[in-house]
């Protein structure tokens, strides 16, 4: 099965989808995560090409709103991901603020050495809490990730973070579950990503 290149990258890094490239054939996921009407999906192998050092195995399955490149949308820099690893990987609040700091860190030096421009020294900085709301099947965090928008606007940005975990035992995998957009909870991009949680699947 050929594995897809990020999109995130494909399309950040304005590279040309041949059509052959565009002809393969995405893999067949484990699980069942929605895509809202309008979004686009992505899947990525670990270890991720650009951020090798985030030591898990398994993949990420990523859903990118339809305004996520462009300034003037209400959905701007909204999307979710799942990190679909084995079960008993463990998290905890500082390996998290540090695995996405890596993780912002490595796809900003990536996007912006294709694009030859240099984007600042603006510190990449993952700041989660932990919430009084854990589900019954793990712990929830809550925070902040302050990075730079090397894709639009190349100036910072703060995104609102929301993880939480679901357990997968008979697939034998756990799921962490990642919300992000600059808009506030109270905005309703924030309901069509807490829907496609409610609606995940451990099986097809």
């Amino acid at each position: 099965m050929i594995w897809v290149r990020s999109c995130l990258l494909l399309f950040l890094l304005s590279a040309v989808v041949t059509d052959s490239a565009a002809a393969q054939e995405a893999p067949e996921l484990p699980f069942y995560l929605p895509t809202p009407v309008g979004w686009r999906t992505e899947t990525l192998p670990f270890p991720l090409d650009f951020a090798p050092e985030l030591e898990y195995e398994g993949l990420e399955e990523l859903r990118f709103s339809s305004g996520m490149f462009t300034e003037v949308k209400s959905d701007f820099w909204s999307y979710a991901f799942i990190w679909w690893v084995p079960e008993g990987t463990s998290f905890s609040t500082d390996r998290l603020q540090t695995d996405l700091e890596a993780y912002f860190r490595g796809l900003n030096q990536e996007v912006a050495e294709a694009r030859k421009f240099d984007p600042g020294d603006t510190e990449v900085k993952v700041q989660l809490e932990p919430t009084d709301t854990s589900s019954s099947e793990g712990p929830q965090w809550e925070g902040t990730a302050r990075t730079v928008d090397v894709f639009a606007t190349r100036r910072p940005i703060l995104l609102n973070l929301r993880i939480d975990l679901a357990e997968c035992p008979e697939q034998g995998h756990r799921a962490a579950f990642f919300q992000l957009s600059p808009q506030p909870r109270r905005h309703n991009i924030w309901g069509v990503m807490d829907s496609m949680r409610r609606d995940f699947r451990c099986e097809r």
